[in-house]
């Protein structure tokens, strides 16, 4: 990180929220010392990623956090692809699918749900591409129209915390083992 965010110089409020991180995980998530920086930011956030990631979702967890490990690849934020493959292969995730993400469109394994929220997911992220007539085509086919409204939720959300995370040099914790070898 290249500003730092010392601990005993943050507002009480994130540093009781980093306490009770530190009893669940045995550390501090690094990514709450940016934001709880400012605690309305850090609360709005963790509301917004609460709400997306809540087991009332048309887009079961699997899905959800596989999309958010590609667009954390693509916007080369180390904390969210570790963090976001953690939350994968807890989710029953299959380790061949996180291994195979960079080269998604090649490797076979992926469902055509899967296959158009990854297209749908690199599209929106990567600048200058638009959804196009066709991609709308195949994402009513396999998603519901509530479902779709998820999923770009779940999209912007991810490229917030992952450009934010990626801007500040925010490192892993070290979550997710298959990462280290990547």
């Amino acid at each position: 990180m290249w500003l730092k965010f010392e601990k005993d110089q943050l507002p009480l409020f994130t540093r009781i929220i980093l306490f009770f991180q530190k009893k669940k995980f045995g550390f501090d998530l690094n990514p709450t010392k940016a934001w709880g920086t400012i605690p309305r930011l850090m609360l709005g956030v963790n509301f917004l990623f609460k709400l997306i990631s809540s087991k009332k979702s048309g887009i079961d967890a699997c899905l959800r956090t596989l999309i958010s490990v590609k667009i954390s690849q693509i916007n080369n934020c180390e904390f969210c692809v570790d963090m976001n493959s953690y939350l994968f292969l807890e989710s029953k995730g299959e380790t061949k699918k996180i291994d195979q993400l960079k080269f998604w469109k090649e490797s076979g394994i992926y469902s055509m749900r899967e296959q158009i929220a990854l297209e749908y997911a690199e599209t929106i992220t990567i600048t200058g591409r638009n959804v196009t007539e066709d991609l709308q085509a195949r994402l009513l086919q396999h998603f519901k129209k509530k479902e779709i409204i998820e999923l770009t939720a779940i999209v912007a959300f991810q490229n917030l915390s992952s450009k934010f995370n990626s801007a500040l040099n925010i490192k892993p914790n070290g979550f997710c083992d298959i990462n280290k070898t990547k």
